[in-house]
């Protein structure tokens, strides 16, 4: 029955998904033709054809407009092109086909597996496990592919650098190194990335080909090899003590490389399975519950109160709050700048809309103000896209919807309660041990003679002398005063199932919570790039130390490289650069009261040292002498890094575990155990 089910079901899901992507490309084809600006050039390029194949092109080539402009989707669909783009050479149009196939395939795969699973479950706690699950393995079929190749590329690079290295002792020319490697490596992943390196390097225009390519580069050692390679092939090779520059650039790129490979690796090991433990109690929530009921029946009054539905949702938030943050923990502060399709931002509409803009500024800190200029720094820190007036876009947001659901939860903890009311064992059926059928039977017969009074007493005020008269022992023939407690409990439980105030303000406080959140987000962000400051610092030493050689290398040039590589001093160091032809010295003075970081500022005033008085390789003269003293440095600073990363890790990937045991199990038990304690002690003192 349930396989003839799903087939129905599946065959209706595809022919109406079938009929909406049909009409939905009618309408944007309406679209663009009133308005051609909307698609790109190479899209309106394509003639009108008549063939499947076409029809389908085209319908990628929409997907992937679409999906680019719907927040969450198009970042999974940048990761995407990605991984096309590092290794392979196709045209924009091409990308652009083939990551709309492969997205339309994901979303396709998301769809109808959620549409098979859920028609199999019919709990809704499995409904979520699976929605989970699903999403989960889509987000790993991406990720997977663009971290398997992002990995591949890097660990090929020591080979690539030695066959470079032969080649160019052979024919001493930049162009013929690259053509040996590349009929060496050109089928393998790195064979796309040589090949755009080479055709910059000796394209009309290398400085503009190559700032795109470090766009889309997959990590920084090739961005640092293809700026090397275009200096020694611009301004030519020379020799320091008996040794080729560009050699020995790439003897330290190539170090730099081994390190980063350890660290990575030893990253990768200890974050392998803390978010399968963060994930896991999703999945045992619903045994642990069972087995605390069957071997302890108090708990199950209190799994099925308003407090266990609160405590359960408690735990499934800190389990996907713990998963997003691993991933921020885990992630390398080095950020792919990826984004040719220009969109606007969903912040920037709503701010555009008049009352909504009347809000945000009501909330957002005056300029010039020490709040605004903190929250600023922080946006830059981030690197964020966000502007102020997004951050509180996304602030107010966060808040509102918060509140709603907030609203809504206290609506669903009033329905818990009345369920409770109707549903819940009686205590005095509640010991220690699984009831037998007999106090089942006597406990949902309670139940049902309870439900008549509450059902007839629950719109009346009724007292508790009241309900004295209905409610006699026929032993005695007096009040049952155990009864009349019970059910007068009840009664006002169902009575006062509205929505209150101090619920209202809890909603409230929440909503407070949230609207802190995307300002969290950013701090959590900015504490994780604190973390990497060093290893920075020591990246620029490294990028210093290759230039400091090379003819024609000034001061401007080096701040140039240093912005084009950092990430937590990129801001300040733009400034410099913008501030540079105006006044190299006020412009690096700037900068270093700009930054208040040691080991920046040393870099700073050696750069202020080689602006007029001496050369640059004086200024840095100290990087070749303890250049075995900073290789050491690096390692340790990579195991400071990695050990704060994983004790970090730790506690987000164990939190929802201790939260599922300690809060959901133990500390329910150990009520439940002094409450039943007290009620026997005051029951024998009598």
């Amino acid at each position: 029955m349930n396989v003839t089910k799903i087939a129905i079901g599946l065959l209706i899901f595809s022919v109406i998904g079938v009929l909406a992507l049909l009409i939905y490309f009618s309408i944007l084809k309406r679209k663009y033709k009133r308005n051609s600006a909307l698609f790109a050039k190479d899209v309106l390029a394509i003639k009108e054809k008549s063939s499947l194949k076409d029809l389908f092109d085209r319908i990628f080539q929409i997907v992937y407009m679409t999906y680019v402009k719907i927040p969450v989707i198009k970042f999974y669909t940048k990761k995407t092109r990605l991984k096309l783009e590092m290794t392979n050479d196709y045209t924009e149009y091409e990308i652009r086909r083939r990551v709309g196939k492969y997205m339309l395939i994901v979303t396709v795969f998301i769809f109808v597996s959620l549409f098979i699973f859920l028609n199999l479950v019919n709990d809704l706690y499995l409904s979520l496990i699976v929605i989970v699950g699903v999403l989960i393995i889509a987000e790993k079929i991406i990720d997977l592919g663009i971290t398997s190749v992002s990995s591949k590329i890097l660990r090929q690079m020591p080979d690539v650098f030695t066959t470079i290295r032969h080649a160019y002792h052979e024919h001493g020319m930049i162009e013929e190194a690259y053509n040996t490697a590349i009929d060496e490596f050109g089928d393998k992943e790195i064979g796309p990335q040589l090949k755009k390196i080479k055709e910059a390097i000796i394209s009309e225009n290398p400085e503009v080909e190559l700032e795109k390519y470090y766009d889309t580069a997959p990590n920084r050692f090739l961005k640092l090899f293809a700026g090397v390679s275009y200096l020694t092939y611009d301004l030519g090779d020379k020799k320091v003590d008996g040794t080729s520059v560009f050699l020995k650039n790439l003897n330290n790129i190539l170090s730099e490389i081994y390190l980063e490979i350890l660290k990575q690796d030893k990253i990768n090991y200890m974050f392998r399975s803390l978010n399968i433990i963060a994930v896991v109690p999703l999945i045992a929530i619903k045994p642990v519950q069972h087995w605390a009921e069957t071997n302890f029946p108090p708990l199950s009054n209190f799994y099925s109160s308003s407090i266990g539905f609160v405590m359960q949702a408690l735990i499934i938030i800190s389990i996907f709050v713990s998963y997003l943050l691993l991933r921020i923990v885990k992630e390398d502060s080095e950020e792919i700048k990826f984004d040719r399709v220009t969109n606007i931002k969903w912040q920037d509409k709503l701010y555009q809309v008049s009352y909504i803009r009347m809000i945000v500024d009501s909330f957002k800190p005056r300029e010039n103000t020490r709040k605004y200029k903190k929250e600023s720094d922080l946006i830059k820190n981030t690197n964020s896209y966000l502007t102020i007036e997004w951050l509180y876009v996304n602030k107010l947001t966060a808040a509102l919807i918060t509140f709603i659901l907030s609203v809504i939860l206290m609506f669903n903890l009033q329905r818990i309660d009345v369920n409770a009311v109707y549903n819940n064992i009686s205590d005095q059926f509640l010991s220690f041990g699984k009831l037998t059928e007999e106090q089942e039977a006597a406990a949902a017969s309670l139940n049902e003679s309870d439900r008549r009074y509450v059902e007839r007493f629950k719109n009346k005020n009724v007292t508790k002398e009241q309900l004295e008269m209905e409610l006699t022992d026929p032993a005695t023939g007096k009040p049952d005063e155990e009864a009349v407690e019970r059910v007068y409990n009840k009664i006002n439980t169902v009575k006062n199932s509205y929505l209150k105030w101090w619920q209202l303000l809890i909603s409230f406080v929440i909503a407070v919570i949230a609207y802190t959140v995307p300002t969290l987000i950013l701090v959590i962000k900015n504490k994780i790039r604190e973390m990497e400051k060093e290893n920075e610092i020591m990246q620029f030493q490294s990028i210093i130390l290759m230039l400091m050689y090379i003819d024609r290398v000034d001061v401007q040039t080096i701040l140039e490289w240093l912005c084009r590589f950092s990430y937590a001093f990129k801001e300040p160091i733009a400034t410099a650069l913008n501030n540079y032809e105006a006044g190299a010295e006020k412009a690096l003075e700037d900068l270093k009261e700009a930054v208040p970081y040691k080991d920046f500022q040393r870099i700073v005033e050696q750069l202020l040292s080689a602006v007029e008085r001496i050369p640059i390789r004086e200024a840095f003269d100290e990087l070749e002498t303890e250049r075995a003293f900073f290789h050491e440095r690096r390692k340790e600073s990579n195991q400071r890094l990695i050990d704060k990363k994983v004790t970090i890790g730790k506690v987000l990937g164990f939190a929802p575990m201790v939260l599922l045991i300690g809060g959901y199990l133990v500390a329910p038990l150990l009520l439940v155990s002094i409450m039943q304690m007290m009620s026997y002690f005051s029951q024998m003192s009598f």
